[in-house]
């Protein structure tokens, strides 16, 4: 890589910005809450500035919490929204890359080390092929990696609004004034918000038989054989407390699919910043 780049995380609740110097070579990693950054593009140029070789700088790599489209993206739950040519244009020209934040951090899963994953399902015949990585934070998102001949690619999902319903019940939430209660509005940071009488970092029987069942789902539906890897702060927390035994039953509990979800790994994600990690392997055009 030619001078440094910059990647930058933006989430509901944080902005993680950081210099890249090479895949997995983060250094002056900040971290500022997104409520209080009124201008993206000053809140990055400020950061850059703050180096003497700013001009050294080759372009940014960006993640955002929402789905990009058309080179923007909304954060699904925050107003702000970042433009990539507006980003560029803001950059002197400077490329810039713009992608969904758990897209971002499902890059970072060929670099990960022992020492960065800690085991939360084992597996003793696991099963190879594509990975899934799901993270809950103030949402829940999740994001397919597959192996391809000319390398990794990863696939964004909007997996946090998919709905809680039987087939049979359709009908039913079409019919309902109100909104239909989606995976995020049970598994995430702004789901333990409105729990009443609940401290943060404590869950419920109902939360980790949902959080199994759930992260098992998506494997079926994906494909992803490789193995689950979690990340975010509610997983994190979640991983240091929650009964894990019971999240390997639900997770596992696939009726004739059993004993292929006994063969799938699921861990978690130790490394800090793992979306930042990830954009330090994104070519940049």
């Amino acid at each position: 890589m030619t001078g440094w780049r910059l990647v930058c995380d933006i989430g509901g609740t944080n902005i993680r910005m950081a210099r890249c110097e090479g895949p997995k070579k983060l250094v002056s990693v900040t971290v500022r809450p997104t409520k209080l950054c009124s201008s993206f593009q000053d809140t990055i140029l400020d950061y850059c500035r703050a180096f003497d070789d700013h001009d050294r700088m080759s372009g940014a790599a960006i993640a955002a919490a929402g789905p990009v489209e058309a080179g923007r993206v909304t954060l699904t739950n925050h107003p702000m929204t970042i433009d990539r040519e507006a980003v560029t244009a803001g950059l002197n020209g400077k490329p810039v890359a713009l992608l969904n934040d758990i897209e971002a951090t499902a890059y970072a899963v060929p670099l990960l080390s022992a020492d960065d994953i800690a085991p939360v399902v084992a597996a003793s015949n696991p099963k190879g092929g594509p990975r899934l990585v799901v993270n809950v934070g103030t949402g829940f998102g999740a994001a397919l990696l597959i192996e391809t001949p000319s390398g990794w690619q990863s696939v964004a999902t909007e997996a946090g609004h998919m709905t809680f319903a039987a087939l049979e019940d359709i009908d039913t939430i079409k019919s309902n004034v109100s909104k239909p209660v989606s995976v995020e509005d049970k598994l995430s940071g702004l789901a333990l918000s409105t729990a009443t009488n609940v401290p943060f970092g404590q869950f419920s029987a109902a939360f980790t038989d949902l959080f199994g069942a759930v992260c098992g789902n998506l494997v079926l539906a994906t494909g992803a054989w490789g193995g689950v890897y979690l990340c975010g702060s509610v997983a994190s927390a979640w991983c240091r407390t929650g009964d894990l035994s019971s999240f390997r039953a639900a997770f596992q509990d696939k009726g004739l699919m059993s004993d292929r979800m006994a063969r799938v790994e699921v861990s978690e994600i130790v490394l800090p910043h793992p979306a930042l990690v990830g954009l330090t392997t994104i070519e940049l055009s």
